[in-house]
């Protein structure tokens, strides 16, 4: 599949998960996730404390399926969407410039 950004926003799911901040979510939550990207995407940026960009040519499905695959990541709400698969992307926002950098950059 041809590289392209995806969108990731994640957040655990539980009886009262929704009201927990990030800092009660399991040891390691983002260690673990980026660990994930690091070794099955090309690039990608956390913009969020539930949200990140990645530069992947795995499909949705097989990325959510490495996911929920993760130790206690069993219990998590996913949604992947494809942002596009023109590099660079369009699109249009209000976000830090670093964000915008890292889109943007040579690959």
């Amino acid at each position: 599949m041809t590289p392209r950004f995806v969108h990731l926003g994640i957040n655990p799911v539980g009886a009262v998960a929704h009201m927990q901040p990030p800092a009660a979510w399991p040891e390691n939550f983002y260690a673990r996730l980026e660990y994930c990207f690091t070794t099955h995407s090309i690039d990608w940026y956390r913009f969020g404390s539930q949200n990140y960009v990645l530069l992947t040519s795995i499909g949705l499905a097989e990325l959510g399926r490495l996911i929920s695959g993760l130790p206690a990541f069993e219990n998590v709400y996913v949604l992947l969407t494809e942002m596009s698969n023109i590099q660079p992307p369009s699109c249009n926002g209000w976000m830090p410039q670093q964000f915008w950098q890292w889109l943007f950059k040579a690959r």
